[in-house]
């Protein structure tokens, strides 16, 4: 819930398949930053965020900064909160332009009263960069024929070409700590479920030539 890991994607795929009308099916993308998961949990009386899944102190720059714009995320978020007892917006925590790491959001996942859960594309106005739509614009449709497993393959494949495009190797990518996922969001079929897709590098990609170790890439 606090990661941006999709693992279910095939099955969410093929239930909200069987209960849909025979229609057209598109996605639409969004880069995903490199940097560490991040997420923001906002309840009625509650602020809470953490990375990777752990909880951080109110001393760490993500935390300050959840409290400084904790005004816009309550307002942003105030019908939401009426309807849900929790509303935990899920990003990257990644380098910024300005400062030495930024937030970046990319879900909403909204928890009902009764503990039912259900993932969005992020359209709130929060933060200054909101709205924006930096790395946005890709695209992908489905026919009648998709399941979950070509659907996901499909998705996974285009974000290889997108981020890792012919002419760049792995290592410059890395080097330049350039994105090497993008997060599909259902732009019809509201029900579908979100993929998050992102490639690992290589061995040979991550490896250090001047001693021989290997760095681990980004998460």
């Amino acid at each position: 819930m606090l990661t941006l890991d999709t693992p279910d994607f095939p099955n969410a795929f093929d239930d909200a398949l069987k209960a849909r009308a025979k229609s057209k099916l598109s996605y639409r993308g969004k880069l995903l930053l490199p940097g560490e998961d991040a997420a923001i949990v906002v309840t009625p009386d509650t602020l809470h965020t953490f990375l990777n899944g752990e909880p951080v102190s109110a001393e760490h720059p993500l935390a300050m900064k959840a409290a400084a714009f904790e005004a816009e995320i309550r307002r942003s978020a105030e019908r939401d909160l009426i309807r849900h007892r929790q509303i935990v917006v899920i990003g990257r925590w990644h380098a910024g332009d300005r400062d030495p790491k930024d937030f970046e959001p990319y879900v909403t996942r909204k928890i009902g009263r009764n503990g039912t859960m259900r993932s969005y594309r992020y359209r709130y106005r929060i933060f200054p960069c909101d709205g924006l739509g930096s790395g946005e614009g890709y695209t992908m449709s489905f026919d009648n024929g998709a399941d979950g497993a070509s659907a996901h393959k499909a998705l996974a494949a285009f974000t290889r070409r997108i981020t890792a495009p012919e002419g760049l190797s792995e290592r410059a990518i890395i080097a330049l700590d350039l994105p090497r996922g993008v997060v599909w969001c259902p732009a019809t079929g509201a029900s579908f479920p979100i993929l998050v897709s992102e490639w690992t590098a290589s061995a040979a990609a991550t490896q250090d030539d001047t001693s021989g170790k290997h760095t681990a890439p980004t998460a």
